[in-house]
């Protein structure tokens, strides 16, 4: 059997992440701490060179990954864009500032998608079809409005979903395979879960990857793959980066952000080594589900 599975990137900055302390329908950009994010944007970042180092680690095993872009990075770094784009990975949308979807309102999502795509799309000149919502922030009274909104702007799936529970994201029972939620076009592929003591939880992506070894990993990903489910691994790029600023979080939310990052890289070579010849790009695998792309030969 002949199973895709997904390498994804978000493309972030290190300050764009939604801490646990500081979510609520309110927050923009300030922490429970009272620490203000707004005073990082605009200073020097490690973005390109982690972006630069990830490219390198797709290239050494023959591997395109699609990236989920924040429109910020793509209006004030366009450059990090043009070098994803130009090195063959797929260029899909994640928002424009990392607002959480379920607080807004129809019109308001719609009008962030509309200013990050177009935003995105005047430096590739492509159309985008894919999206991710930041920080999984999907309710199930979200999906009519939010898979039609896509749908409206031609997008033609989203990866958005945490088909579980955990403390500030996720939709329970959520069916844990690609399919279409609603009558609308718009295919969600989304974040696969594994039973752990009777809990369903993340492993393929963020703190979830970071935390779990890598022959867990491995196993989740082959079992599902033996199951006719394919797998997308994803993460951010301040999640390689040993020298990024660290802020004053609590006990449990700096864990979750920053353990692991010494030997994340690692691990997602050894990953990539291990499913290389299974990646494809989602964009890829969308078209030739729908019929529209011809099969490799």
């Amino acid at each position: 059997m002949n199973i895709n599975n997904f390498i994804t990137f978000d493309i972030e900055e290190w300050f764009h992440a939604n801490y646990e302390e500081a979510n609520s329908e309110a927050r923009e950009t300030t922490l429970g701490s009272g620490l203000d994010l707004s005073q990082y944007s605009g200073t020097s970042t490690n973005l390109e060179s982690n972006v630069d180092r990830l490219i390198d680690l797709c290239a050494e095993y023959g591997v395109k990954s699609t990236c989920f872009i924040l429109g910020d990075v793509a209006k004030n770094k366009p450059y990090v864009v043009k070098k994803l784009f130009e090195a063959g990975h797929e260029i899909a949308s994640h928002g424009m500032s990392h607002k959480l979807i379920y607080p807004m309102s129809p019109n308001e999502f719609h009008a962030d998608l509309k200013y990050s795509t177009d935003t995105i799309e005047q430096i590739t000149g492509h159309k985008i079809v894919g999206f991710r919502a930041p920080s999984w922030s999907l309710k199930r009274g979200t999906l009519p409005w939010f898979y039609e909104i896509l749908a409206e702007e031609g997008f033609l799936y989203s990866s958005s979903v945490y088909p579980a529970k955990n403390t500030i994201f996720g939709i329970p029972n959520f069916p844990n395979s690609p399919h279409y939620p609603t009558y609308s076009p718009v295919l969600e592929i989304p974040q696969s879960v594994m039973n752990l003591f009777g809990n369903k939880v993340g492993y393929a992506g963020g703190g979830y990857l970071r935390f779990f070894p890598t022959w867990l990993i491995k196993r989740e990903i082959g079992l599902k793959n033996r199951e006719g489910k394919p797998v997308f691994i994803y993460l951010h790029p301040r999640e390689i980066d040993i020298h990024q600023p660290r802020l004053k979080l609590g006990l449990m939310d700096g864990y979750f952000h920053y353990q692991g990052i010494p030997g994340c890289e690692k691990k997602i070579s050894s990953l990539l080594e291990e499913f290389q010849h299974s990646f494809i790009r989602m964009d890829e695998y969308v078209l030739k589900s729908q019929g529209l792309f011809p099969p490799a030969v």
